[in-house]
């Protein structure tokens, strides 16, 4: 089992792709940081929920989502809300990850997806998010070197899919329940795509 830094295995780019629509670029749908908070995985039956927005050719070309990507926040208000990550299990055209996260490309020959975002979800990985976040009591956020130096243990690339393969089924199941409650919640005040999210949640 070896261990190595994130920079060494993945690429890593930091989104600067905002909510607002130019008439100039292209419409897009966007996957913000309340997509990666709240879901163990990003699907293609998601695309519909996702905000529309409008991106240039190169952001479209950087941040555009893939299947076996990682998503992870990296910013926020409070230091207990960094690195939370989803993995992105399709391809979706058009659609882009929004500021304040980062994504991630696995190199598939050393490292497996769903095993980086198991890996992410760890205690470890929490404690290295905590105490590397810089910032005051108004923000918080991971630089783009801290990313690269994200100390990773990676087993063998087969051990990997089980562990990656497992968990996503075990944890998926956990992040449901989390998600349904939210909405449930958020039910007098929600408006129809949040109807909407609940209802694809309670079929999915």
């Amino acid at each position: 089992m070896l261990k190595c830094k994130l920079g060494d295995i993945a690429t890593i780019k930091i989104s600067n792709v905002d909510k607002k629509t130019v008439n100039t670029e292209r419409k897009v749908r966007l996957c913000n940081f309340i997509d990666v908070y709240h879901n163990w995985a990003i699907t293609r039956e998601m695309k519909s929920l996702f905000l529309i927005a409008s991106a240039g050719e190169d952001e479209i070309k950087k941040f555009t989502i893939r299947k076996g990507q990682v998503a992870l926040t990296k910013d926020s208000e409070t230091r207990d809300d960094i690195g939370i990550s989803t993995y992105i299990a399709d391809d979706l055209n058009d659609v882009l990850l929004g500021y304040h996260c980062a994504l991630i490309t696995p190199c598939t020959l050393k490292l497996y997806g769903k095993y980086l975002n198991t890996f992410f979800h760890s205690k470890y990985m929490h404690k290295y998010f905590e105490f590397n976040a810089t910032g005051s009591g108004q923000r918080y956020s991971l630089s783009q070197q801290v990313l690269n130096d994200i100390p990773i243990i990676l087993p063998v690339l087969n051990v990997q899919e089980d562990i990656g393969d497992f968990f996503s089924l075990f944890d998926r199941e956990i992040a449901l329940d989390k998600a349904i409650n939210h909405n449930l919640w958020r039910l007098d005040h929600s408006s129809e795509v949040e109807l909407t999210r609940l209802v694809y949640l309670l079929n999915y």
